[in-house]
């Protein structure tokens, strides 16, 4: 008698291997829907917030948001005045403290009746500033240098504890300058104006005689020393002597 052995049957294997990657996909898919879920809740999230955060334009603008805001304050800057010649700034001649070689001279402060400001006078630190102003009006002159036109100044250098000013030739086609803010002696010293070369008359004695003319101090004398700024280079040569400068030719 024939035995018939029965083949196995191969439906449970290929059902179980299609059930795992069934399951498999859709637990993919199911990861995959969940992190687009967060994502989209996240972004929403964050849509939400800076709608909130952000200016509501439906808002009617305050009084207070229109004000303008308060700039800060401006520097403060010291405003007395530099040293140096001026343009701004001429003699009264009937208020002059001395007569010298071809002009008239005063020194004081700012406010001095000696002075006229075309635009006020600007403000000196009283303590160490002069200003200084010469006029050749109704002065004679002789000896002028070929094509110069009166006294101009030129600068000034510091002798010990005076202030020696110096005078030029007025030139063609360069401004005359006849008035300017110099350092104020210091102690008993003295403003003296000179001529910028020995043989220019300006700034010498009313006779001639003498290479410098005084001038005089303020009232109120200076205690402090010179500073560097006002000492310049006539720390590098004798100040007595006349500066290096060209004829008027």
């Amino acid at each position: 008698m024939d035995t018939f052995r029965r083949a196995p049957s191969r439906t449970p294997s290929r059902f179980l291997a299609l059930t795992a990657r069934t399951a498999a996909v859709l637990l993919g898919l199911s990861l995959l829907a969940c992190q687009g879920s967060a994502s989209g809740s996240a972004s929403t999230k964050r849509v939400k917030m800076d709608a909130e955060e952000g200016p509501d334009f439906d808002k009617p603008i305050t009084a207070k948001e229109l004000a303008p805001t308060t700039p800060p304050p401006a520097p403060k800057f010291d405003d007395v005045a530099l040293l140096g010649a001026r343009h701004d700034l001429s003699l009264v001649t009937e208020h002059a403290n001395a007569a010298c070689a071809c002009v008239k001279v005063a020194i004081g402060t700012s406010g001095s009746a000696a002075f006229q400001w075309q635009n006020g006078a600007p403000r000196l630190n009283d303590q160490s500033e002069l200003a200084f102003a010469m006029s050749g009006e109704s002065m004679a002159c002789g000896a002028e240098p070929k094509g110069a036109s009166g006294a101009s100044y030129w600068g000034y250098r510091i002798s010990g504890n005076d202030v020696i000013v110096f005078l030029e030739g007025a030139r063609e086609g360069v401004p005359r300058a006849s008035a300017a803010i110099i350092p104020k002696p210091v102690g008993d010293g003295q403003v003296y104006v000179a001529p910028a070369k020995p043989k220019f008359p300006y700034g010498k004695s009313l006779d001639g005689k003498a290479l410098r003319c005084k001038v005089g101090n303020s009232a109120t004398k200076r205690t402090a020393p010179f500073t560097r700024a006002e000492l310049g280079d006539s720390s590098l040569r004798n100040a007595s002597n006349a500066p290096a400068v060209d004829d008027v030719e």
